[in-house]
């Protein structure tokens, strides 16, 4: 690679501190929760949060009178520039706010997260099909960013002048989740390479494929891309059976997360197999030890009987850190490239032997 030096032309200017990846960062945590107009006149409740400049109390937050994070109530947010979007999609029976040990910490670091409810695929109504989950989750995602760009150009909205319509956003999702921003990344369900996969070696979504492929005769792909989104981080994806024809058509930067005792997502089975069939650069995969499929949520908060809450599964806020450090960094690095050797050393930090890692640059 040739760089070429325009130090005499370039402005001066001082750089931003730089914040280790392993901690808050400097920004209050402020959160607000607003409805996105869905696919089909669906309402989706959608929880924002945001790096804020104030907050008129010191009282956290409490989502659905369920659980409190560290964001606080009535944050103002600070949006004197736009902010980098991620869009964060949650698990099959999850929640908006299933993570937010994760969408807490990353606004805290500068970014504006979002987060819908699937409606009708959440803990409160799990009744909506799986065969029409499969084609209007990622639809979901992309009417996220949609009602962003709305309120972001609204000078009455909570987030006005915070989001760059042209900036696109980065997808992450949990599990079914994982699937989606997989979807939403790009990988286009091609009909015959699943139906060939599901002949084979069968899976979650077997079924449900075969039956959208019966209400839909002559389709040969269904597609949830979104080009706007410009980076994806699915954590514990699954599907990998709807996805594998799909995944070497991603071609934005990708990290996929998971747990190496994960019974429901296994290891090899679906990150590891949905890893190899990428081509895009970069991309990495990272197993954390002693992590199980919902030690990427808070579901030990919300139904702490849940089988990865207790031993022989680590703790999870020792799992949530680790997959705090190192998303931050892999984030940041691709924010802020002419920083990537401040972050590098941090994706992920070495040494660390409850880590399996891997990355092709």
């Amino acid at each position: 690679m040739i760089w070429i030096l325009l130090a005499a032309c370039a402005p001066e200017t001082t750089p931003e501190p730089f914040y280790a990846p392993d901690a808050v960062g400097p920004a209050l945590i402020g959160t607000e929760e607003i409805e996105t107009e869905g696919p089909g006149g669906l309402v989706l409740p959608t929880q924002l949060w945001f790096p804020a400049s104030s907050a008129d109390t010191a009282s956290f937050y409490e989502y659905d009178d369920l659980i409190s994070g560290t964001a606080l109530e009535d944050g103002v947010p600070a949006c004197e520039a736009p902010r980098p979007v991620l869009i964060f999609s949650h698990g099959n029976g999850g929640v908006r706010f299933q993570s937010i040990f994760f969408t807490e910490r990353l606004a805290s670091h500068g970014l504006l997260v979002a987060a819908p409810d699937h409606v009708g695929n959440t803990f409160f109504d799990n009744s909506t099909p799986r065969v029409e989950l499969i084609e209007r989750r990622p639809q979901d995602v992309a009417a996220v960013f949609d009602q962003l760009i709305r309120e972001s150009a609204d000078p009455d909205s909570l987030i006005y002048g915070c989001v760059d319509p042209d900036a696109g956003y980065i997808v992450a999702g949990h599990s079914f989740g994982g699937y989606t921003s997989l979807a939403v990344a790009g990988a286009d369900l091609d009909i015959l390479a699943s139906a060939n996969f599901c002949d084979s070696d069968g899976g979650w979504l077997c079924g449900d494929l075969e039956e959208w492929s019966a209400n839909n005769p002559g389709e040969e792909a269904l597609s949830g891309h979104d080009p706007r989104a410009w980076a994806a981080l699915p954590m514990s994806p699954a599907g990998h059976e709807v996805l594998v024809g799909g995944l070497p058509e991603i071609q934005i930067p990708t990290f996929i997360l998971s747990g190496l005792q994960d019974d429901l997502t296994p290891w090899e089975s679906q990150p590891v197999a949905d890893y190899e069939l990428l081509t895009a650069t970069p991309r990495a995969l990272l197993g954390i030890d002693g992590a199980g499929h919902y030690s990427f949520s808070d579901a030990c908060d919300l139904v702490p009987t849940y089988p990865d809450c207790d031993p022989p599964y680590r703790a999870p806020e020792d799992i949530h850190a680790q997959i705090n450090t190192v998303a931050t960094a892999w984030i940041k690095r691709l924010l802020e490239p002419e920083r990537a050797e401040e972050y590098s050393p941090w994706v992920p930090p070495a040494g660390d032997e409850t880590l399996v890692f891997e990355e092709v640059r």
